[in-house]
């Protein structure tokens, strides 16, 4: 990921290089030229610098097709809240710059009346000065005419961020949920945990369960019957989480359930619960039209120490859970009791 550790001075002046590369492109202003432009203009990455440098001297302009592959290749590898970021800030600018060209087409437009009566007036008495001041009216005119299609240019821009901005919101729900079951992921997941405990809530537990023979689920009764089987012990995790607790579908049988404020002992029980609630369940096989209800999960809970990190919290749960996997499946273990079996 790329870090910016400039002044605030020193990235304006980024920026205004920036729109000025971007103004001499056939590319359109929208994101994904600026963020190619401001990378080079920042000066701080040669091999992007190189690669535009040869482009322009082999096609004199960056289009689209160009620029694409520029970001693709040296830029598309941010993750999505820089990206959100980027996308904000070129907003931001392109925003200001059309409020900047609209003020200043209001004022060219007032200048170009005055020229304008100035030019009837002194056109009996001045001919000679009235020609000169023809000559400036149609430069200004000239300048108001590429003042507005710079505007239509900017506000074309702006529908294409607000586009990408919604594209951005949706694409970052997407890396922090999983797909299948609309839980949390592992990876949003190890960040939720890793926040939890630098709050240093004391009284924060885990639960780390796994669906058991969940191979044998899929090689009975098929791919499509496991995914029913999964979506439903998560549909079981979200209920349980409910606003108080956090849950995640961690690996492909594997859920977590992170429960702050919440002792050791109330942490077991809602385990228990989830396992109740497990072996409830009644799934159809659409093909044989049978009701399935041999499903059955195993789960380990483990209590955060004072200075633990989230490594050690999420070890000692997931060897609980190891234990009642081996003790038979179909229960609850917690740390304590696998430490003792061991």
């Amino acid at each position: 990921m790329m870090q910016y550790e400039v002044t605030k001075e020193k990235s304006a002046e980024h920026l205004r290089q920036a729109i000025h590369h971007m103004s001499m492109q056939d590319a359109a202003f929208h994101p994904v030229s600026y963020a190619v432009w401001y990378e080079y203009s920042s000066g701080e990455h040669a091999r992007l610098i190189d690669e535009v440098n040869a482009l322009i001297e082999k096609e004199k302009k960056l289009n689209e097709k160009s620029t694409a592959h520029v970001f693709n290749k040296h830029i598309a590898g941010i993750d999505t809240d820089h990206a959100k970021k980027l996308v904000e800030r070129f907003s931001q600018v392109v925003t200001e710059m059309r409020s900047s060209t609209e003020k200043t087409g209001l004022q060219t437009s007032e200048y170009t009346k005055t020229l304008d009566a100035w030019s009837n007036e002194i056109q009996q008495q001045e001919p000679q000065l009235a020609l000169q001041l023809d000559s400036l009216l149609s430069e200004t005119l000239m300048m108001t005419n590429s003042l507005n299609h710079l505007q239509g240019k900017l506000s074309s821009s702006l529908e294409e961020v607000d586009a990408l901005k919604n594209e951005m919101i949706k694409a970052r729900q997407e890396a922090l949920q999983d797909g299948l079951t609309g839980l949390m992921n592992r990876k949003s997941f190890d960040v939720a945990l890793h926040d939890c405990l630098q709050q240093h809530i004391v009284d924060t537990s885990l639960i780390i369960a796994d669906i058991d023979y969940f191979k044998k689920v899929n090689d009975s009764y098929g791919h499509l019957f496991g995914d029913k089987v999964i979506q439903a012990v998560a549909s079981i995790f979200k209920t349980v989480a409910g606003n108080s607790y956090t849950a995640a579908r961690y690996g492909c049988e594997e859920f977590v359930l992170l429960l702050p404020n919440t002792q050791l002992e109330t942490a077991r029980e809602i385990a228990e619960q989830i396992r109740h609630k497990v072996a409830a369940i009644n799934i159809k096989n659409t093909i044989t039209q049978h009701m399935i209800s041999n499903i059955t999960i195993s789960l380990g809970v483990a209590a955060y120490q004072p200075g633990e990190q989230p490594e050690g919290l999420f070890s000692r749960a997931d060897q609980a859970l190891y234990t009642a996997k081996a003790n038979g499946r179909n229960r609850v273990t917690l740390s304590s009791e696998a430490l003792v079996a061991a």
